[in-house]
């Protein structure tokens, strides 16, 4: 696949990997589509109105200290996208 990309992603990517948090190019590019597709699902799943809601529901629990553990937090999410294109298909 020929991808061209915008000055500005170009430095993104480069600076990401020389930070650690991408292994290369390719695992950033990799990662990052699929963050936007799940993003994309959760977008179609629910409104602004109620990703704003969830968001501060989710702020306010936070401060309380009522958190999970971020690898399960992921797990959940991406069952629920899995769960939302078998619901499409």
């Amino acid at each position: 696949m020929d991808v061209t990309l915008k000055p500005e992603i170009e430095k993104l990517i480069e600076d990401d990997v020389k930070s650690g948090r991408s292994a290369n190019r390719s695992d950033f590019l990799n990662k990052a589509v699929y963050h936007f597709v799940l993003a994309r699902d959760l977008g179609q799943a629910f409104g602004r109105e109620a990703i704003e809601e969830k968001i501060a529901r989710g702020l306010a629990q936070a401060e309380r200290g009522e958190t999970i553990d971020g690898e399960k937090a992921f797990r959940e999410l991406r069952a629920y996208a899995v769960k939302r294109r078998r619901q499409r298909a």
